[in-house]
């Protein structure tokens, strides 16, 4: 969750609305403290709020990574709120305990300065059920807008790279033009335009593709950076 969300983009007709965010632990705490306290003292906060429909936290585990991943790509997790609509997110932010718990428990584990969020609409893939030792490979496109062409063309592509053939399933999400980005400097500085959620029974064909990306970034149509990650889902 970010106090950047914007709750009133308008001319949206998006019948499911996600904020998505990129986030760094703070330097004051290793990886296992930050996966920790997300996972239970900030879930625990989530869950008494209102309007949301899902929040999901992906942990982006240091070990399942590419050896040698692009400075980018250097993330820590990815957590994903979704609402029936905009209005759910002016409720959630309306509430007392978002800026009175949720926001400043956030500053405890997590780097607020390095955030990237954007708000995306669901275009088209589903979730599969949890896989007892799933992973998810979270691919982060820059597209130079939003646009689902843009997001098959993707998945198209990722399913002849190594490793992939394994998915369980896949869900792109690309990027409300009507939003600012969530970015002080609007909708040109978002730091990307659509995400495609890949489904793994595990986290070494997720490692290994993510890891071909990493290696040859021509096999894909546009760029890219990547996270592989467990899933939590909290609501």
């Amino acid at each position: 969750m970010s106090d950047q969300m914007t709750a009133d983009p308008a001319g949206t007709t998006a019948s499911v609305i996600r904020s998505v965010a990129l986030v760094r632990r703070s330097k004051t705490l290793d990886w296992v403290e930050f996966s920790r306290h997300w996972r239970e003292e900030h879930a625990a906060i989530a869950r008494g709020l209102p309007g949301m429909v899902g929040y999901t936290q992906g942990h982006a585990i240091p070990g399942e990574q590419p050896v040698d991943r692009p400075p980018a790509w250097g993330y820590d997790g990815v957590p994903l709120a979704s609402f029936p609509d905009l209005a759910a997110i002016g409720t959630l932010r309306a509430h007392p305990d978002y800026h009175g718990r949720a926001v400043p428990d956030e500053a405890r584990f997590t780097d607020r300065s390095s955030m990237a969020a954007v708000l995306l609409a669901h275009c088209f893939g589903e979730a599969p059920a949890p896989a007892p030792e799933g992973r998810t490979l979270m691919v982060f496109a820059r597209t130079g807008g939003a646009d689902e062409r843009a997001g098959r063309a993707l998945a198209g592509a990722l399913s002849a790279v190594p490793g992939a053939g394994s998915a369980l399933g896949r869900r792109w999400s690309t990027a409300l033009d009507a939003d600012p980005g969530l970015s002080p400097r609007g909708a040109a500085d978002r730091p990307y335009d659509g995400l495609l959620e890949v489904w793994f029974p595990s986290a070494a064909p997720a490692t290994r593709t993510a890891q071909a990306v990493a290696a040859d970034p021509a096999l894909l149509p546009v760029e890219v950076f990547c996270l592989v990650v467990r899933e939590n889902r909290v609501v």
